[in-house]
């Protein structure tokens, strides 16, 4: 089911002073009360200190915070719970598992995501720049992706879109009306909504190279017999570099962020 109480932690696990855990779907807050102690979904987007304990025992678990997001004013547009925990493996671990004791399942990747776009909380592009802002490893990926984030290319699309449809309607009224009053279409106007079609397609397109290197990297090579000076090199040219694997020859692999790009 598309809409049943899912709960995933949203913070990468591991030593931490904090962990994000986050439950949404149809019945959340039923969940949350079995689990969250004590659990008061109103008034909406309020932090609360709560006690999270294990449903079937009652043992206590942690001492957390929680704000509650009620639908569709909420990430997936549906109930929502954030709760943070303290960090740590254990911990976050035992709180997800008390929720799931309570009657919500572990989400799938990307689930919740998921979840925002059939609710019409984020389109595609949108959620593919969620995920380029979480996996951005340069400044001018970051700035990108909450362009995108922001419906800066879908806005673009949506212009794009609209321009289409007056073309579909010009040539559908010539041919299915071609004797009313106001006489048939002229051909100029036809082409005048034809070109500027086409020459917004081809904005488009002219920006894509550049979006690909972007997201990907661009692929920099610096080439040179052993110990000849390419890391002094490298760090010449870098403001931060991160090391990779070495070869036995002495070559090496690195990705390089320098002026907010990133190189491969």
């Amino acid at each position: 089911m598309l809409s049943d109480p899912i709960v995933a932690l949203a913070t990468p696990p591991g030593r931490s002073a904090l962990a994000v855990i986050r439950l949404s779907g149809r019945g959340a807050f039923t969940v949350a009360a079995r689990a969250l102690h004590p659990f008061h979904p109103d008034p909406p987007r309020t932090v609360r200190r709560v006690h999270v304990v294990h449903p079937a025992t009652g043992v206590p678990l942690d001492d957390a915070l929680a704000a509650c997001f009620p639908g569709p004013r909420s990430y997936t547009g549906e109930d929502l719970v954030e709760l943070s925990t303290h960090g740590g493996l254990l911990v976050p671990a035992t709180a997800v598992a008390a929720l799931v004791a309570a009657g919500a399942r572990p989400a799938r990747p990307g689930e919740f995501t998921r979840r925002a776009v059939m609710n019409g909380k984020l389109d595609l592009l949108q959620a593919e720049a969620t995920a380029d802002l979480i996996d951005a490893g340069a400044p001018a990926q970051a700035r990108r992706a909450l362009q995108h984030l922001d419906r800066g290319l879908s806005a673009r699309l949506d212009e794009l879109r609209t321009e289409l449809l007056e073309l579909e309607a010009l040539i559908a009224y010539e041919i299915d009306f071609p004797d009313e009053d106001e006489g048939p279409v002229a051909p100029e106007r036809v082409v005048r909504a034809w070109r500027a079609a086409r020459d917004r397609i081809a904005r488009l397109l002219d920006t894509a190279p550049e979006g690909e290197r972007l997201r990907e990297g661009a692929l920099l090579v610096i080439a040179g017999r052993p110990n000849a000076g390419k890391s002094s090199r490298r760090t010449r040219c870098s403001r931060a570099f991160r090391f990779g694997s070495w070869t036995p020859r002495g070559c090496g692999r690195a990705t390089i962020a320098s002026s907010g790009w990133a190189s491969r």
